[in-house]
Order: structure tokens, then sequence, then C-alpha cells
């Protein structure tokens, strides 16, 4: 079929297909939707590991605690709060385990970026295919308005 001879219903729809693209945005709003998918996975396991080495701090720093309660039991409360922050400072299990903390604050965070730019693509492709989807409405009108 020659260019004279096509249509204007085939026309706009070889104009929707070959130059808008639109089996392109619909396959890159599925590539959004899956990269989202991945990115909540990530960010799950993120928040687990998160929360792992909170529970981990919380307990090496309760079990200083205890221990120098135990070895100093004459210490005011004020002494004690000062002593045992010193304590915590020096231990090496706790400042490993707070770069730990640290490190996965910054994932989760750093997903949470990364969660909310897939939405932002997946809102803008969806936008697109209803753009895409009144050109449509358009070309069908005029298929029906060709074969009254």
């Amino acid at each position: 079929m020659t260019a004279a001879t096509q249509t204007a219903g085939r026309k706009g729809l070889v104009y929707a297909e070959v130059t808008l693209g639109v089996h392109d945005v619909y396959e890159e709003a599925l590539a959004f939707r899956a990269a989202l998918d991945a990115t909540l996975t990530a960010l799950g396991e993120a928040r687990d590991k998160k929360r792992a080495a909170e529970a981990m701090l919380q307990d090496a720093e309760m079990n200083i605690v205890a221990e120098e309660r135990g070895a100093h039991p004459e210490m005011s409360q004020a002494q004690m709060d000062k002593h045992v922050k010193v304590a915590l400072s020096k231990d090496t299990t706790v400042r490993t385990l707070r770069d730990q903390l640290l490190e996965s604050i910054g994932d989760v965070e750093g997903l949470e970026y990364d969660r909310a730019m897939n939405e932002t693509d997946i809102k803008i492709a969806v936008a697109r295919l209803h753009e895409l989807g009144g050109y449509f409405e358009y070309l069908a009108a005029i298929k029906r308005a060709e074969s009254s």
C-alpha cells in the first residue's frame, strides 16, 4: 500500500506505532514496574538488616552497661552515666555495630530515593499512555467516520 492509498486511520496507526512509539512506552512502563519491584525487595532486605544491626547494638550496649554497673556499684548515677559513655566509645564491638547501623541507614535512604524515582518514572509512563489513549480515541473516531 503506498502512502497515497493509505487511509487516514492507517496513517494514524503507523504514526502512533512508529513515530510516537506506543509499544515502546508500554514496554518502558513494564520495565519501570519491574525496577520498582526489585527496589522494594532490596528496600525490605535493607530494613531487615537495619533492624538486626539496631538489635545487636542495643544488646552490646546493654552488656557493657551491666558489666560496668556490676564492676562499679558504688558510683552515683551521674558518674555511671559518664563512665558508661566512655566505656561505650572505647568498645570496638559497639563502634563496629554503630558503623554497620549507619551503613544500613544509608542503604535504606538510598533505596527510598530509588523507590521515589521508580514511582515517578511509572507515573510519567502512565501519563504518556493516557495521552496516547486519547490519540487512539481520536483515531477510532476517524475510523468510524470513514466506515459510515
